[in-house]
């Protein structure tokens, strides 16, 4: 029997978050409820992300 593991994924991307990878994650700036991760590469570009709470946008 195996186990699913459930990876996060970038807020801005929705790409997957490997275990290795430099990436942050953080509660939203404007409500605190909502918990976003955020890959390497949308930090490095400064891509927008999007509170799927509040509606809190921001790079």
């Amino acid at each position: 029997m195996s186990k699913q593991l459930s990876l996060p994924v970038c807020t801005s991307c929705s790409r997957p978050i490997m275990p290795n990878d430099e990436c942050v994650k953080f509660y939203c700036p404007n409500c605190g409820y909502v918990l976003m991760w955020r890959c390497e590469s949308c930090r490095e570009f400064a891509r927008p992300y999007k509170c799927v709470g509040c509606g809190f946008e921001g790079p």
